[in-house]
């Protein structure tokens, strides 16, 4: 066989399953709706998706037959209430559908799978400079090329690479300002650097979004429709949900929460940038998140002193976040150890009485219990949120 007949065959391999995932993916709107309300119950009965969806019984009937038979649902037992023969419930199935994630920090870059209902299958990390778009962009052709093969995951069922940048935008788009310690990605388009080197879809979203993003899917998002997200990583940034869904904004900067504080308030904030440089002075060889993460340790004093000269800029965020939001919850989540997360939670004093000394609506103050990589995870679930969800 010679190297162009080669080529020729697998380019008809990669044009057969890019059609078979197009036809997959191609559920339409209603077909969207049903798969979220599924998806936010976890499991239901035919008959209850009415309710949950704007849809008549018949089109709920004839969207949830269509995706049993594309192999994005799957029937289980059913649940046994009251009289009557009960329902087999639908659920998502795990293997419905695979997102590959890849997270671009200051430190490290990291790269995940996760399948439809957000299980973790696979968590690397990248032997690439994150302060190197074009290492970071063949490290992760590479990388993913390898992970697909040897997880055997269907090629037709990859939604798609999705890409956590830090940092703002300047316009709607996928060019972020992220942080000095990775310049090099300031205004460049993120999906261009990855053009062609997958042969899956890409997309970026802000690392916080997507944090906010892996809560809505496995953690806070089971209970709350609507809650705020609080991404405590080298900087403090912030996502927000909305009825099920992440809200970007106009500007797709929604929950850039780090913007309110002016430049001599952005050093009492709970970045974990201002911890490391206090744990520097007091004699401590840490100089970066992961080191943080790893030699964590909750005896050092140091610790209380940052949470007593950030609590006055964390409370005054929360205050906001209620006042303009109203959410159900308030998530402390991000790359920040979960007893540094607690103990922010802890120490926190947001408004619970008004004016006249009466009891004041409030969200319910959560640490994310998420154990992986929240930013990685989201990441994933992005182009499946992108193609089945929306």
């Amino acid at each position: 066989m010679t190297r162009e007949t080669d080529a020729r065959m697998t380019a008809s391999v990669h044009n057969r399953w890019q059609q078979d995932a197009e036809a997959l993916f191609q559920i339409g709107r209603s077909g969207a709706l049903v798969l979220d309300a599924i998806r936010r119950k976890g499991s239901v009965a035919r008959s209850e998706l009415t309710e949950a969806t704007p849809l008549s019984q018949q089109s709920v009937h004839r969207l949830a037959e269509d995706l049993l038979e594309r192999g994005l649902l799957r029937l289980e037992a059913p649940k046994i209430a009251g009289r009557g023969k009960p329902s087999p419930q639908l659920a998502l199935a795990p293997d419905g559908a695979y997102g590959i994630g890849l997270a671009i920090d200051t430190d490290d870059v990291r790269l995940a799978v996760t399948n439809l209902v957000g299980d973790l299958m696979h968590l690397t990390t990248l032997e690439a400079d994150p302060n190197d778009p074009e290492g970071v962009r063949f490290g992760a052709e590479a990388e993913v090329a390898a992970i697909v093969a040897q997880l055997g995951l269907p090629a037709e069922r990859i939604a798609g690479v999705g890409i956590s940048m830090q940092g703002y935008r300047r316009k709607p788009g996928t060019a972020f300002v992220p942080p000095p310690k990775i310049a090099a990605w300031r205004d460049r388009d993120v999906a261009s650097i990855f053009e062609n080197a997958f042969a899956f879809p890409v997309m970026a979203e802000n690392n916080a979004t997507l944090g906010a993003e892996a809560e809505n899917w496995v953690g806070a998002g089971r209970r709350f429709d609507n809650f705020a997200y609080l991404s405590i990583n080298q900087g403090f940034g912030g996502g927000i949900v909305v009825n099920g869904a992440p809200y970007g904004g106009y500007h797709m900067n929604a929950a850039e929460i780090s913007s309110i504080y002016t430049e001599e308030e952005s050093e009492r904030r709970p970045a974990l940038r201002i911890l490391i440089a206090m744990l520097r002075e007091a004699g401590h060889e840490i100089g970066s998140v992961s080191a943080l993460k790893t030699r964590y340790d909750p005896s050092w004093p140091t610790i209380d002193r940052w949470i007593e000269r950030v609590t006055p800029a964390l409370d005054q965020m929360l205050r906001a976040i209620t006042g303009i939001l109203d959410p159900a919850a308030i998530v402390f989540g991000g790359e920040a150890p979960h007893d540094l997360r607690r103990r922010l939670a802890q120490a926190a004093n947001p408004r619970t009485v008004d004016d006249l000394g009466l009891p004041f609506p409030g969200p319910e103050l959560l640490i994310s219990e998420i154990e992986t990589d929240p930013n990685v995870l989201g990441a994933a679930l992005l182009p499946i949120r992108s193609r089945l969800f929306c």
